[in-house]
């Protein structure tokens, strides 16, 4: 994602500053059997020397080739490490680095999930459900390259892909319009993170932004965009950072089965994917969306600014979810008013039991320490306390330091007190906040009283 910046460097969303990955070539999806073939070529890749091929673990790999149409040996396919949902390749052609140009071809076989349910559902899962095909660029359907060093993924790609489906009659690639039929050829000179959605679906276009897969009227789509709009520009005033692109809004439906009412949704911008959400009962009667779906858009906007640009360490969800839930309560203030912030903060606070204790910041050790409470409630708390002691304005100088340094480093506890001190923060007052709010043993339960003193 590109942001035009008013006031400091560009940032590359989802990417760190390399150059730009291309893909070409052909994917071929049968929506019947749940298979997947692609046939690409990656160009333009930047030199590193220590890195991973990350491909999904339900693709076997047929061949690796280079740009002379020459096989090349692997590791990988025996005794192979996994990152996340994807198996580690490393090429062996007694090359320092990663080429610049590499072939591959892949096939692989998917459940199809027709009347039945999954254990669970999320943004890695490649999903057939019998009438859609969801596959974003978490679930590494095509190659991402991470960069060990950096400990960063490079899944953004400018893309000449063709696409054929068997059983569908809409394809949509990140970036590109959808559109119907069962063959198509989709062109991106700008850099995406590739999710895939494909089926049998409709869709309905507003000034180059589009709702797939669910029925809502013109008005109401066109209502929906307009409270879009005012989210995205009260972030973009806020944080000093615009964003300009069309967006993407797609009805999906989870694997897994959910409470009635429930929803969950992902961001791989400029394509936001909510399930169980009617765009025609999101709107209350003034047009405006309601309290609910303003703190739900302003968590995924959130993600523009903290995505796939700060997953990188062990605080990795600190930084992704902790910070975009926070940016979510700046939005319900601004567009939903002061009463339902504290309802928020006061249920969110309530939902932090009296016994219940979490591992600091300062003390992670793995990112998977940081789990669905802490980091959606617990240290979104944390941060809302960090703005109320100091400032909107000093947060927001703040998050505009950490998303620059993102670009090519790891962010740090150090980093985030840096930031706050060159935000005029006094360092005492900092190492304050922090030995009560972040490092104390009691932390998760400071957090709670002060909240629910404060907005009680």
């Amino acid at each position: 994602m590109k942001f035009k910046i008013i006031t400091i460097c560009t940032l590359l969303f989802f990417s760190a500053i390399h150059a730009q990955i291309h893909i070409q070539g052909s994917v071929d999806i049968d929506m019947n059997t749940g298979v997947i073939k692609c046939n690409f070529d990656l160009s333009n890749i930047p030199k590193i020397e220590d890195y991973r091929i990350l491909l999904n673990k339900g693709m076997n790999v047929k061949y690796f080739k280079n740009e002379n149409n020459e096989l090349i040996d692997y590791k990988g396919h025996y005794n192979a490490k996994v990152k996340g949902e994807g198996i580690e390749y490393i090429l062996k052609d007694d090359a320092p680095t990663i080429p610049s140009t590499f072939h591959i071809s892949y096939k692989g076989a998917f459940p199809i999930y027709e009347n039945e349910f999954s254990a669970f559902d999320y943004k890695g899962i490649i999903a057939f459900n019998g009438e859609t095909l969801r596959a974003t660029e978490q679930t590494k359907w095509y190659p991402v390259i991470y960069d060990v060093a950096k400990d960063k993924l490079i899944n953004s790609y400018t893309y000449n892909v063709k696409i054929n489906v068997v059983g569908g009659n809409t394809i949509f690639i990140n970036g590109s319009a959808p559109k119907k039929g069962n063959s198509t050829q989709f062109v991106s000179k700008k850099a995406h993170p590739l999710l895939l959605f494909v089926g049998d679906y409709d869709f309905i276009e507003n000034d180059g932004n589009y709702i797939i897969n669910t029925s809502v009227t013109k008005e109401n789509s066109s209502k929906v965009f307009k409270n879009i709009e005012v989210i995205k520009k009260y972030l973009s005033k806020n944080l000093d950072l615009a964003f300009t692109d069309k967006v993407y809004l797609i009805n999906h439906i989870a694997l897994n089965k959910r409470k009635e009412g429930s929803s969950w949704g992902f961001n791989s911008y400029p394509a936001f994917a909510f399930t169980n959400l009617d765009f025609n009962k999101m709107l209350k009667e003034n047009g405006d969306l309601n309290n609910r779906m303003f703190k739900y858009f302003g968590h995924e906007f959130g993600h523009n600014y903290f995505g796939y640009n700060v997953k990188s360490g062990e605080l990795s969800w600190f930084w992704i979810e902790s910070f975009a839930e926070y940016l979510s309560y700046t939005v319900i203030e601004e567009l939903s008013g002061a009463d339902f912030l504290k309802e928020t903060l006061i249920k969110q606070a309530k939902s932090i039991k009296d016994d219940e204790s979490f591992i600091s910041l300062d003390k992670i050790k793995n990112e998977n320490e940081i789990g669905n409470k802490y980091r959606y409630r617990v240290a979104p708390l944390m941060l809302k306390l960090f703005e109320d002691k100091f400032g909107r304005k000093k947060m927001s100088l703040i998050i505009k330091e950490l998303l620059q340094l993102s670009e090519n480093e790891t962010l740090t506890l150090d980093k985030w007190k840096k930031a706050a001190i060159n935000a005029g923060i006094n360092e005492k007052e900092f190492n304050k906040f922090m030995k009560k709010f972040i490092s104390n043993k009691k932390f998760e339960q400071n957090i709670k009283s002060e909240i629910l003193k404060n907005y009680s």
